[in-house]
């Protein structure tokens, strides 16, 4: 085992040596890759040769599938030597992204606000897709709205993720006993693989759509979508200001016969304050000079386009990504 480990260190320091990226799958990569870090980011007017850590969230989300593939598009038209870190997603990517451990991060902008999110340290780069809150039962266990969740086990996502958050205030908002409600904190894929053997009845998963581990399982399973009623929502809304009203396509998984309403939340990339001005005006270039790769890469990125880019962000943008949209027309120039 700790011959393994010395291999990938020392893999990932020859990447970094000889220009080429690399895509991790392991946190640990990214902690020799910090000790040379911030000088790489804050030196040169490009991304060549610069090292990049995109942190991104469970390998069976869209956050992943779109980090991998903004990773091969920085390496393939900066030459940056670039990979991804799998994380519990929004709410641990923006922590490590404010202490320079990452140099973008996914995020819903839910987190943005949140006390332990300090967003002076936080630029955003583009608004991109919504996270449609998907909350999943098998039909078996005979669960049609919020209310029979009552005596239920039930996964509301892993700590520092914006599932778990999204969960948690939908749950407060109604009128169930919390001690009677049995929660356990799953990541996506182990959510899914606990709904299909009954070691959960019910799971939270706020992520795009479809969220591929849900597509997976429903294609063995049974199952039914539970609705966020309209009181709630308007409840959230008005309480947090970040949440839009929404349904979940009635054609987004087999299965399914109607529509079912819920909340969205949309998401961001964000990157920290020092950053340089160019490196992140190239950043955003690149991803929507090539944007139709990266919206290959899931449906949800279908959502992604320059003229939301600067929309419903609670967070101050990054002066280079700026610099972009204003030479784009989105934005008047600064």
């Amino acid at each position: 085992m700790k011959n393994g480990a010395l291999f990938i260190k020392a893999a990932v320091l020859f990447c970094f040596m000889a220009g080429c990226s690399f895509m991790n799958e392991q946190q640990e990569i990214s902690k020799p890759a910090t000790l040379i870090q911030r000088q790489l980011v804050s030196e040169g007017q490009d991304l060549k040769n610069r090292l990049l850590i995109i942190a991104t969230g469970d390998m069976s989300g869209v956050y992943y599938s779109l980090g991998q593939r903004l990773s091969n598009m920085f390496e393939k038209y900066n030459g940056a030597v670039s990979g991804t870190q799998v994380t519990h997603a929004s709410i641990e990517n923006t922590e490590l992204v404010s202490r320079h451990r990452a140099e973008i991060g996914f995020t819903s902008v839910d987190v943005l606000d949140l006390p332990e999110t300090d967003k002076s340290k936080l630029r955003a780069l583009t608004a991109l897709y919504s996270n449609y809150v998907q909350i999943v039962t098998t039909k078996q266990n005979d669960i049609d709205s919020l209310e029979d969740l009552v005596g239920k086990r039930i996964n509301v996502g892993t700590t520092g993720s914006g599932t778990r958050l999204m969960a948690e205030r939908i749950l407060l908002e109604t009128d169930l006993p919390h001690d009677q409600l049995n929660l356990s904190y799953l990541s996506f894929s182990q959510s899914a693989e606990a709904l299909q053997n009954g070691t959960i009845d019910a799971a939270f998963f706020s992520s795009g759509i479809p969220n591929n581990e849900i597509a997976f399982i429903s294609r063995q399973t049974e199952l039914s979508f539970i609705p966020i009623p309209k009181d709630i929502i308007e409840h959230l809304q008005e309480q947090y200001g970040v949440y839009t009203a929404n349904e979940i396509p009635s054609d987004t998984y087999k299965g399914m016969k109607k529509s079912v309403q819920t909340i969205s939340i949309k998401n961001v990339l964000v990157t920290y304050d020092e950053m340089s001005d160019q490196h992140a005006y190239n950043l955003v270039k690149t991803l929507y000079e090539h944007l139709p790769e990266l919206q290959h890469t899931h449906p949800a990125a279908s959502d992604i386009s320059i003229e939301e880019a600067t929309k419903q962000v609670p967070l101050e943008f990054h002066s280079g990504a700026m610099k972009y949209f204003s030479e784009q027309g989105i934005i008047e120039n600064q």
